[in-house]
């Protein structure tokens, strides 16, 4: 691990001071996530604090050469998809989230900047799907190389074996495998996280929330368990009654996971396997060795499935998506 590079905010910036920066070798980051209920005790931002500070955290385990290059850091964007459906969510269409990432990669590309990576800790395909698809068009569109940070970390996870939670993280002390089971919104992981990164910002009252998943709720309520899928044609049905029991339970529930397991150790642990995977993705787009076909993750085959406009709309009659928000 080297010593962290320098950000500099972009707002903070005066003309001079950005007219002095090398646009060429500069790296431009912003984070797109929602503004999203994770429970009772976690803040809105959530995946936006995690998705700055998974890229913060990245530029530690860059490579030496790397270090004399700008970084510059761009308010975080919350026009993103499929957030819980619970008031205190904004909820856009992916649609949206393309457009505005588009624009703001064009706008990037004009000005010359030659690398724009897109942070997110938001795990909804529908939504890391879009920025892989803005990512994807202003890359061809401007030449330049406009990344999906996200997407990244999930292709090497999945890489080395561990398209799992506990797979990737059951190594870390104080958390076993069976704890991470479930944990996909407000959990463990998440909560964990926001300790380490700004515990004044998560609510004490965690340390008493039982544990509460999907399938837990399926059995309370007797609802049909979603098929395992058996080889990739029986995956996607399987996949599909998944969502859809997902997005009824959060309707009824605000988290999934087990909270009060949550440590800022563990989130310390957590924050530097996750950002040790992305960079080593980053150090080989910044060198030009990861060719463009690998900056996806491994959903990109499905894009058009979760991201076209007559699809999604499909998609939201047959999962029956509540209305509760947007």
């Amino acid at each position: 691990m080297t010593g962290a590079p320098t950000w500099i905010r972009w707002e903070t910036l005066t003309k001079k001071q950005f007219d002095a920066i090398d646009r060429e070798s500069a790296v431009v980051f912003v984070t797109c996530s929602p503004l999203e209920v994770h429970g009772p005790h976690l803040p809105l931002g959530a995946d936006a604090l995690e998705g700055e500070g998974l890229a913060e955290r990245t530029l530690r385990f860059l490579p030496e050469r790397h270090a004399g290059r700008t970084f510059l850091k761009l308010p975080f964007v919350y026009a993103a998809t499929d957030g819980v459906p619970q008031p205190g969510t904004i909820a856009f269409r992916p649609s949206t989230t393309i457009a505005v990432l588009t624009d703001l990669g064009r706008s990037l590309a004009a000005q010359g900047f030659r690398n724009v990576m897109v942070s997110n800790f938001h795990g909804s395909p529908r939504h890391f799907l879009a920025i892989e698809t803005a990512c994807e068009r202003v890359s061809k569109q401007a030449g330049i190389r406009m990344v999906s940070i996200f997407s990244l970390m999930l292709s090497r996870l999945n890489r080395d074996g561990g398209s799992e939670l506990g797979e990737v993280l059951g190594h870390i002390p104080g958390v076993a495998k069976a704890d991470l089971d479930g944990d996909t919104h407000g959990g463990l992981v998440e909560t964990s996280q926001l300790l380490a990164l700004h515990p004044d910002w998560v609510d004490p009252d965690y340390k008493e929330l039982p544990r509460r998943t999907v399938e837990l709720w399926i059995e309370e309520t007797g609802r049909p368990k979603p098929p395992e899928g058996r080889g990739k044609l029986a995956s996607i049905p399987a996949m599909l009654q998944g969502f859809k029991a997902g997005i009824h339970y959060f309707a009824a529930e605000t988290y999934a996971g087990a909270p009060a397991g949550a440590s800022a150790e563990i989130g310390e642990q957590i924050l530097d396997t996750l950002a040790g995977k992305s960079a080593e993705a980053l150090a080989e787009i910044l060198d030009g060795t990861l060719p463009p076909e690998q900056w996806h993750s491994p959903f990109w085959k499905l894009r058009h499935v979760f991201v076209n406009p007559v699809a999604v709309r499909f998609f939201n009659w047959v999962m029956q998506v509540p209305r509760t928000v947007g």
